[in-house]
């Protein structure tokens, strides 16, 4: 379904979703749906979540305020990547090894620099959650072709005045 151009008008956080309970943690992710069966010894840190790979809130929120990237919808509400625009470049850690062990001391890491990162609106906490529909309402996010979400993120909904 396309939305028409305006559909931007009037978006509030749907504050009965239980997905507002979500904050982002690399520890506890938000995405994660069961017990975390282990935690990463010597990974490097690279601005990620090391259970789903999304850019943090923090860092996707201060993207956004900066207007240096551009966000490309998905046809999913929980999901958008995020594509550089003049700021720095993402970074992106994944392993290099050979893989066959557990033990993590043996594992070799490699960050790289990407021009594209994905990231999950569940990494959002509730201010963020708000800031980003004023952004949204304000028309200061840049969305890449089509220019709108197939789908609004799922702590959206639309109405109001």
């Amino acid at each position: 379904m396309i939305l028409p151009g305006n559909f931007l008008m009037g978006l509030t956080t749907d504050r009965s979703d239980p997905g507002l309970a979500a904050v982002a943690s690399c520890k506890t992710c938000p995405r994660q749906t069961g017990p975390r069966v282990f935690e990463y010894v010597n990974r490097p840190d690279d601005g990620t979540c090391d259970y789903c790979g999304s850019l943090s809130g923090d860092d996707f929120m201060a993207r956004l305020e900066a207007g240096d990237v551009v966000l490309v919808p998905t046809d999913k509400n929980y999901k958008v990547y995020v594509r550089n625009q003049g700021g720095a470049a993402f970074k992106q850690t994944y392993r290099t090894d050979p893989g066959g062990t557990l033990d993590q001391t043996k594992w070799v890491w490699t960050t790289r620099e990407v021009e594209e990162a994905k990231f999950y609106f569940q990494h959002l906490s509730p201010a963020q959650q708000e800031r980003f529909v004023e952004l949204l309402n304000a028309k200061k996010i840049a969305l890449d072709f089509p220019h709108h979400f197939y789908r609004a993120p799922f702590f959206i909904k639309f109405g109001g005045d």
